[in-house]
Parts: C-alpha cells; structure tokens; sequence
C-alpha cells in the first residue's frame, strides 16, 4: 500500500513538473518572439536601415533553432529546479487535498494542521544552509508529502463513516432484533428442513452484524491513529530543527527519516485494514432483516 502510494504521488508530481516545465511564462514568450521574428525575417523583402539589413541577412530558420535552444534550456533548468519541484508538490497536494471536503469539524481541522506541520518543516529544511544536510533533509520532505496523502486518505474514510454511522446503527439494531427472533423460531421449530434453513440465517446475520462491529472497531483505532499522526508531526518537526550538519555522520538524519517512512508504513496499513472492512461491509443485511 505505501509503495502504491508512493508510485502514484511519484507519477503526479512528474506530471505536474513537466506541465510547469513546458508552460512557464518564460515558455510562451520564447514561443511568441519566435514565431514574429520569423514571421518577420519572410515577410521583409527589402528592408532599410543598417540594422534592418543585418536582420534580413540571417537566415529564416535560425530563428526556430534559436527558440528550440532557448525552450530546451527552461525546460532543462525548470526539470532541475529542486525549490521549484518542492513548490509544485505542495500547490498539487493543496489543490488535492482540501480540508472543506470532508463534513466533519474536527477532520477538517486536524487536515489543517497536518498541512501546518508540512509548511513549518518544508520552511526550516528551506533555511538550512548546509548543502550537504539540505540534501540529506530534502529527502524527509519528499516523505512528508507521502505522509500527507495517507492522512488525507484516512481522514476522508472516517468523515465517510460518520456520515453513514445512523445507517450501520439502524442496521445493528435491527440486525439484533432479528436475531432475537429467529432464535425463538429456532426453539419452537421442529421441522428439520426448516431448523437447517434458521441456522443458516442464523450463521449469515452473524457475520453481518460482526462485520458492523469490526468496521466501528476499525474506525475507533483510525481516529485513534490519526491523533497520534498528528503528535509524530509535532515531534518530527522538532526533531528537524535540532538536526545539525554533524549529525549526518552520526545517523541522525538517517534515523529522522526512518521514524516517518515508519509512521507512513503503519498508516498505510490502516488505511488497508479499514478498505477491507469497508469491502465486507454487509451489503445485503436487509436480505435476513
């Protein structure tokens, strides 16, 4: 699930890099100046002036040669830009990930400060100063944004269970009553067709109605989770202003960046735990209600 994760945030990052890379402003300019200088250098047949007859001698097709050369150096320096990439993830990821989706109050702030723990660290890793430990912490930052999608993602399963949470109560309420029933059916019943027949729905709304009750379990351990994903945030960051220049040698950049592909992991595994669930979900209850 992380490497899934991480291959599909991977691929729309590249998107999103190649797309500021081919239409920068500095792209269309090129294009513009090229087409009217060589919109120019045809139509003029018999230009005056010293200058005007300079530019006529040129050829017409160094003109295109000179905006390709001109295009292959911005998209070259835009795919290099390391600060440019780091602005392009977070205004994806912002667009992407908006905390005014989800319906609940309290999801929607907690998805604020996960966005306000990324800023203050992507800002401190952006006043370092040390190549060599930017480097290093530039990598913690490429985890960050992995970190704020499973957030995201598990914020957005909860608000969709609490927005269906009357409907799985009425379900195990009346999921109880009918098991009630049946129960007493089964007692007065002395055909043994009939017997087999209530055993067996008997068995059926068993596992439904365990199934409600693994998918509330499920969504208590993901609030649960979420919090203490919040809290890591708030440790990681301090952790990221005490990293120094000496403590890359020493491992502490490397352990800093193992604790969040650790937390990333473990939230990933939520997030499948709780699509499980969800999947068996009972669809028919209403069939044995």
């Amino acid at each position: 699930m992380a490497n899934q994760t991480r291959n599909t945030l991977e691929e729309r990052a590249q998107r999103a890099i190649l797309q500021y890379a081919f239409f920068r402003p500095e792209s269309a300019l090129i294009l513009a100046g090229t087409l009217i200088v060589t919109a120019l250098s045809l139509l003029v047949r018999d230009p005056t002036g010293a200058l005007a007859r300079a530019f006529a001698e040129i050829p017409w097709f160094v003109w295109p040669l000179g905006g390709l050369v001109a295009e292959a150096a911005v998209v070259y320096s835009s795919l290099t830009d390391r600060e440019a990439h780091k602005r392009i993830v977070a205004a994806m990821l912002e667009d992407e990930f908006e905390p005014e989706k989800l319906q609940s109050k309290d999801l929607q702030e907690q998805v604020r400060d996960a966005f306000k723990y990324r800023g203050l660290i992507t800002a401190a890793l952006r006043e370092r100063r040390e190549s060599v430990l930017k480097d290093h912490l530039a990598e913690t930052a490429v985890q960050l944004d992995e970190w704020l999608e499973e957030v995201y993602g598990l914020a957005q399963r909860l608000d969709r269970y609490r927005r269906e949470r009357s409907l799985h109560r009425q379900n195990w309420e009346r999921g109880q009553q009918r098991m009630a029933e049946l129960r007493q059916l089964l007692q007065r019943e002395n055909n043994p067709a009939l017997r087999q027949d209530i055993e067996y729905n008997i068995k059926s709304l068993q596992r439904q109605l365990d199934t409600i009750q693994e998918l509330e379990n499920a969504m208590e351990r993901a609030r649960l989770r979420l919090e203490n994903t919040l809290t890591a945030m708030s440790t990681i960051y301090t952790q990221t202003m005490l990293v120094g220049a000496k403590d890359i040698d020493s491992g502490r950049a490397r352990r800093l960046r193992d604790d969040i592909a650790e937390e990333v992991n473990e939230l990933a595994d939520v997030l499948v735990s709780m699509d499980e669930v969800y999947s068996n979900e009972p669809q028919a209850l209403s069939n044995n209600l």
